[in-house]
């Protein structure tokens, strides 16, 4: 009977085998972005603020915000510090001079130099 001997039974072998392994390790230094799957969302209508490091953002539904990788905050629109009330002013020419941060500036009436930000200072045109 003849004898067939085995190629890893002998410890140098196994040695050989290590060594080539331990040369081919891979070492990664930063993780790997997450890769972002293309998702589907529906046309809900369901308004959301969502946030992304400092920066606020409204999307049409929580999912459209998941999907660009931002956290849902609160139902509705995000919220600016101050909201915007909407001005309607009259075309009525009543010319005034108006200041704001040391300029001046001439307007059609009143009403548009305040929605502008401007206070007025006197009837009539700059000079």
């Amino acid at each position: 009977m003849t004898q067939v001997q085995c190629l890893f039974a002998r410890p140098s072998t196994w040695l050989l085998v290590a060594a080539l392994l331990s040369a081919c390790t891979v070492a990664v230094d930063q993780a790997r972005p997450v890769p972002r799957h293309p998702q589907a969302c529906g046309l809900v209508h369901a308004p959301v603020c969502g946030r992304r490091g400092e920066r606020l953002r409204t999307f049409g539904n929580a999912c459209m915000a998941r999907a660009q990788g931002y956290q849902i905050v609160r139902n509705g629109e995000c919220r600016t510090s101050r909201p915007q009330r909407p001005v309607a002013c009259t075309l009525q020419y009543a010319p005034v001079c108006a200041t704001s941060s040391g300029r001046f500036r001439t307007f059609s009436n009143a009403c548009l130099a305040r929605a502008d930000g401007f206070r007025p200072v006197h009837a009539g045109r700059c000079r």
